[in-house]
């Protein structure tokens, strides 16, 4: 097996944060730019992608770490799935205090919200690299390239 066959599961997944990443920053950009229309629609945006690859991790990804082991390991499921409710639970919430400064455009309101994204953009950080540096490494050590492809090909996410 060839190494770059060996890791197409976690670059894959990792390459999408990257992603991920450029399209919170949109969203941010847009919320300077005091257009709250553009920061909803890019929020939104980032918010299903998010979901769909929370989703192929709940449902695909941690259920075969932990077949493999991952739970004796420390980063169990249980904290990538405390982590993934705690960003659902952020993401809700700048949604609707973005809708807010739609409706009426507020200073102290948009730092109230920059602030939170501070604090959910270190949750990602932490997020990005147990999975970085544990989650996916791990796999891809013990799950064979046919199948790392195979899991490639069935994810609801695609780079783009």
């Amino acid at each position: 097996m060839n190494d770059a066959d060996a890791t197409v599961l976690e670059r894959t997944m990792m390459g999408l944060h990257d992603q991920l990443d450029r399209d919170m920053h949109a969203h941010q950009v847009a919320l300077l730019d005091r257009d709250f229309v553009r920061a909803l629609q890019c929020l939104q945006s980032y918010r299903a992608t998010i979901g769909d690859h929370m989703a192929d991790e709940e449902g695909v990804v941690l259920p075969l770490y932990d077949s493999l082991g991952g739970d004796r390991t420390d980063a169990p499921v249980r904290l990538f799935l405390g982590e993934h409710s705690k960003m659902r639970d952020f993401l809700a919430d700048f949604a609707t205090r973005v809708a807010a400064l739609e409706r009426s455009p507020d200073d102290h309101a948009l730092l109230e919200l920059l602030d939170r994204q501070a604090t959910y953009k270190n949750l990602m950080l932490h997020h990005d690299l147990r999975e970085r540096r544990g989650l996916y490494p791990f796999l891809s050590e013990r799950v064979p390239a046919a199948r790392q492809r195979e899991l490639v090909a069935a994810l609801r996410v695609r780079i783009g």
